[in-house]
């Protein structure tokens, strides 16, 4: 298998183009509560993992009717039902990772989902989607699939990044450093394309939001 989907519980956004995505991976992945997602969107997932404690009676009766696969974890566990969720995909083989619902709502689970990007690696890639932002990980020289006049982040999760260089941006960045905490990568315009960003490095966050 080499593209997989996790829906989880949080903020959705994207309409056609996250039925789209979700229709092209090999698998889907329902993170507990975000069973009600696939059933919004009209997607049957493949799979559904974790305590179930986001999800109505309803909702569960939908699943096993529809034949998804359930996998229940106990309510206390050392895991979130997205990490369990990134562990079935990379157990099955994947090698990218699509996260939809990853951000919005409570601030550790945000951070906590940005940080299975780490998880992931180096296994597979992990790019989180909601709605007009997409984050993932720099990885070398890495294309950005921004369009002009998109909203493009940089920022060091790392003590330091280093060597980096951007193109297709309006404030270049010629084998520069971003520290952690630094807002020097924040906010920067695509103005022409293709734009890219080079880590020789570090872990660099991308954070790329469309106009």
């Amino acid at each position: 298998m080499t593209r997989a989907a996790i829906l989880a519980n949080g903020r959705l956004g994207g309409g056609a183009d996250l039925r789209r995505r979700l229709r092209r991976a090999e698998m889907v992945i329902c993170a507990d509560g975000g069973l009600r997602a696939a059933r919004r969107l009209g997607v049957r997932p493949d799979v559904a993992i974790g305590d179930f404690d986001s999800a109505s009676r309803a909702i569960m009766g939908w699943a096993r009717s529809a034949g998804v696969l359930m996998i229940t974890h106990p309510v206390e566990k050392d895991k979130t039902d997205a990490e369990l969720a990134l562990d079935y995909a990379l157990k099955k083989g994947a090698r990218e990772v699509e996260f939809f619902g990853a951000l919005g709502g409570r601030l550790d689970h945000l951070l906590a989902n940005v940080g299975l990007m780490f998880a992931a690696e180096p296994r597979a890639r992990l790019r989180i989607l909601d709605g007009k932002t997409e984050a993932f990980l720099a990885q070398g020289r890495t294309p950005l699939g921004a369009r002009h006049g998109d909203l493009v982040s940089l920022l060091s999760l790392s003590r330091r990044s280093s060597g980096i260089t951007t193109r297709g941006l309006k404030y270049p960045l010629r084998n520069a450093t971003i520290r952690q905490g630094s807002s020097l990568g924040i906010s920067n315009e695509v103005v022409s394309l293709p734009a890219s960003v080079t880590v020789r490095t570090g872990r660099l966050l991308v954070v790329v939001t469309r106009n």
